[in-house]
């Protein structure tokens, strides 16, 4: 069997053990959501139209003052997680102890 055929099957291993439609909340995708807006029927007032997503974000921060995958560490995801969270509480003016840091 070649290392490419374990791998594949390894892969399937942890496909299968997966439950169906079950996914992890992502920082990136909550802070997109944060950013909706809810206005009154004039457009003014605007305020957020899902705050839970806010207050996620600010008690989901990593101990290194990221967002992002806790287990597996990329820069990659770090970055893009942490700059879309902090764009999102910095709109809405949410906790700004964590993004004046």
């Amino acid at each position: 069997e070649s290392d490419i055929q374990r791998q594949i099957e390894i892969v399937r291993l942890i496909l299968r053990s997966m439950g169906d439609g079950e996914i992890n909340a992502s920082a990136y995708d909550t802070a997109w959501v944060a950013l909706v807006a809810e206005e009154d029927g004039e457009g003014r007032q605007r305020r957020p139209r899902f705050p839970s997503c806010l207050e996620w974000i600010a008690q989901n921060q990593l101990p290194d003052g990221s967002w992002g995958d806790g287990l597996i560490f990329s820069a990659h995801d770090r970055v893009i997680n942490t700059l879309a969270c902090v764009i999102a509480l910095k709109t809405w003016n949410h906790s700004p102890r964590i993004w004046k840091q």
